[in-house]
């Protein structure tokens, strides 16, 4: 499973712009975020389909999220915004 690398994260520019908007989250490098100094979300590129990985509630691996339409994508930023939010109650 390959990270998607620069160019496969172009069409993502949006949903990019929007999860470095999440207090406590940062983009350590392209399409890789962190929080609190671990993994958080990153995105991979399966023969050209996208799917974005987000830590799971509790730390314990990744949910994986598809990224095939509008809806998909929208899912992806709610829950890692919900996720991030849980951060202020620990």
């Amino acid at each position: 499973m390959a990270r998607a690398g620069p160019e496969a994260l172009k069409p993502l520019l949006p949903i990019l712009r929007q999860l470095r908007e999440i207090k406590g989250v940062e983009e350590v490098r392209p399409g890789v975020f962190n929080a609190r100094r671990d993994a958080y979300i990153h995105f991979h590129d399966e023969d050209g389909t996208l799917f974005a990985e987000l830590k799971k509630p509790g730390g314990a691996g990744f949910d994986r999220f598809a990224l095939a339409t509008p809806a998909d994508q929208r899912r992806l930023v709610d829950e890692a915004r919900l996720r991030a939010r849980r951060f202020d109650d620990e």
